[in-house]
């Protein structure tokens, strides 16, 4: 995998990124992945097939994927939010390629439940990354008409998501499926 990234010293495009994801020899670690977003170079023009909506979740749409990661791109109208979750023991980052993200970050309170004690709002180009354990929830905050892309890499590929509450101390689990022009969990 090194040796792949080697070959980029350069801006990295989409097709760059899906080269790495194809190359890998073994699950990339959360600052890897970090640095290939760090230096990605997307244009819209580029991700277009990608950029499908849905009008009652957010969508999710496959780029690649591979024994090791997987890439997609999520499409966000305004309103639209992931659960409170983790990533089931899978990195993850994101990179904000439209629009504003808010991201709130989570922690476990004593009563059981789960409770916010950070958010961000991340611009185009900015990147953030969820280890394990960490638990976080994305939305698109913005008005009517400001819609939200990101790209994510999950390492090594989502099978499982657990979902939390702020009220409760049941945690739900969430089975990863596919689809294009389809919705979020």
């Amino acid at each position: 995998m090194r040796a792949a990234a080697a070959l980029f010293e350069r801006e990295r495009s989409l097709e760059d990124l899906i080269v790495l994801v194809n190359s890998l020899t073994s699950v990339p670690t959360l600052e890897e992945v970090n640095d290939w977003f760090a230096t990605a170079f997307l244009r819209q023009r580029d991700y277009e097939q990608y950029r499908l909506f849905s009008t009652h979740n957010y969508a999710r749409n496959l780029v690649v994927r591979s024994e090791f990661a997987e890439m997609l791109f999520l499409c966000w109208r305004p309103g639209q939010r992931t659960p409170i979750h983790d990533h089931g023991g899978s990195i993850g980052v994101v990179l904000v390629c439209e629009g504003m993200m808010t991201e709130t970050m989570y922690e476990h309170a004593p009563e059981g439940h789960v409770r916010p004690y950070s958010t961000y709002r991340r611009s185009p180009g900015s990147t953030t990354g969820a280890d394990v354990p960490d638990i976080h929830q994305l939305i698109n905050l913005e008005p009517e008409g400001r819609d939200l892309v990101t790209l994510h890499c999950y390492a090594p590929p989502l099978s499982v998501l657990n979902t939390y509450s702020q009220s409760s101390a049941r945690v739900g689990h969430w089975r990863e499926h596919y689809f294009c022009e389809g919705a979020g969990i």
